[in-house]
């Protein structure tokens, strides 16, 4: 029993391993699925800290004093920091924990 010519023709594309036009739109659609997800990822992002930073503006609002503001700030970055590397803001992630390590200098040695 012989397999049809058209199930032949199919073995020897793929064994050939020459793309197809099937195989360039696969990769073109994996492409603009991948940069969707990225692109939403760094909205999410976006929004969360936008928030963040409209929340901080309340609570710097009713906070007296410097420390607390700094403890929140503190607080937020090692919370930010995380979210960052989940969502792949990588750039984003190693500025907020340069920030943090000046932050964290700067409480202890405020000369």
């Amino acid at each position: 029993m012989s397999p049809p010519d058209d199930e032949s023709a199919d073995i020897a594309q793929i064994v050939s391993g020459e793309p197809t036009r099937r195989d360039e739109q696969i990769q073109a659609l994996q492409e603009s699925l991948a940069e969707e997800r990225d692109a939403r990822r760094e909205e999410r992002f976006i929004f969360i800290t936008v928030t963040v930073l409209l929340l901080d503006v309340v609570f710097f609002s009713v906070l007296d004093g410097i420390g607390g503001p700094i403890a929140l700030v503190i607080v937020e970055l090692l919370i930010l920091i995380p979210l960052a590397k989940r969502l792949g803001m990588e750039e984003i992630a190693a500025l907020l924990d340069r920030l943090l390590g000046r932050v964290a200098g700067n409480i202890k040695d405020p000369d």
